[in-house]
């Protein structure tokens, strides 16, 4: 009997190593407490050096919690912004310390769910403006455990706000002047293109394994209009690195809205007339400084617009997302003055 208990013990014990790894609950809490820093970093960078994330330590006097937004979004007279958002959270604060300070389960060897958790960016500042980063509880796979953290951060009150812009989403004066915020270079793979091969290499590939345009797009490109029935176009202007008035200092964007041209009937036709005829861009690797999406006005309405790069490459995308060489001639035309 006793030699039974001894084999069942130890098969328990292997189970428990070998199986779906620690028990929930049972083990140490694998967080340390985490260091006071001086400064919130929003969003948190994780580079070398950065403030790792653990319990408040017990000596800490806790004033408030400073909740970090890294997918947060934001309007004011420019437009709306995509960017981060550092608020400060001011009540009774013991809820939610309470709610932190409940233990997590030791790291689990699986298995678990292949999910994704997103847990909060939490800070908790002290009454002498030292901060610590903190890491909410979860269980063995990482997923962040109901404690009651979302109600205590939900009682506590918002007292400041400091957004950070990253990237200009909507342009209030792209949308006014009827234009996209951003110009787009979408360009689509040629009649030649291969998977993972140069457009002259297809020679060597067999019938069936080669990608052309009808197996990317199974409907009929934009065609160029007649050049007869345009009586005007829109010029939509776009630079690199402009920002805003708001947040000059913006590098998220590779190019944003810079102004709106309108050219007469004329000057429209002899833009269409050039651009219908310009040749197969060579392979060029310029980055573009200043770009120009024209949107050809027709007797009929609105035309499939096409977009030019006014320095780098200076190729033109025309309405099928086909790759062209802008013509001198084109680009002077296009080129504001000044």
């Amino acid at each position: 009997m006793r030699r039974l208990t001894v084999v069942v013990a130890t098969l328990g014990v292997s189970l428990v190593l070998a199986g779906c790894g620690a028990i929930p609950g049972i083990g140490a809490d694998p967080r340390i407490e985490a260091t006071p820093v001086a400064t919130v970093i929003c969003p948190q960078t994780y580079e070398a050096g950065h403030a790792e994330a653990g319990l408040v330590p017990s000596d800490f006097t806790a004033v408030a919690v400073l909740r970090c937004d890294p997918y947060a979004s934001w309007e004011d007279d420019d437009g709306s912004w995509s960017g981060a958002l550092l608020e400060r959270l001011e009540g009774d604060l013991e809820p939610v310390l309470a709610a932190l300070a409940s233990p997590s389960d030791p790291r689990s060897m699986g298995p678990c769910t292949a999910i994704g958790y997103l847990s909060p960016e939490l800070w908790v500042e002290d009454a002498d403006g030292l901060v610590v980063s903190v890491a909410v509880p979860s269980d063995g796979c990482g997923a962040p455990k109901s404690v009651g953290l979302d109600a205590a951060l939900a009682a506590l009150t918002v007292v400041d706000e400091t957004f950070t812009p990253e990237s200009l989403v909507d342009s209030a004066a792209a949308t006014d002047a009827g234009c996209a915020t951003q110009a787009s270079m979408l360009i689509l793979a040629g009649p030649d293109a291969t998977s993972g091969l140069p457009a002259d290499a297809d020679a060597d590939v067999p019938d069936d394994q080669v990608i052309g345009e009808d197996a990317l797009i199974p409907f009929e490109l934009p065609a160029w209009p007649e050049v007869a029935t345009v009586d005007g176009a829109r010029l939509c202007d776009y630079v690199a690195g402009l920002g805003s008035t708001r947040s000059p200092a913006v590098t998220g964007d590779p190019n944003i809205f810079a102004g709106v041209r309108e050219l007469a009937t004329a000057e429209a036709q002899a833009v269409l007339a050039d651009a219908r005829h310009a040749p197969t861009a060579p392979s060029c690797t310029d980055a573009a400084t200043r770009w120009v999406v024209v949107h050809p006005s027709l007797v009929s309405g609105q035309s499939q617009p096409f977009t030019v790069e006014l320095d780098g490459c200076r190729r033109l995308v025309d309405p099928g997302l086909q790759p062209r060489a802008a013509s001198p001639e084109l680009l002077d035309l296009l080129t504001p003055a000044g």
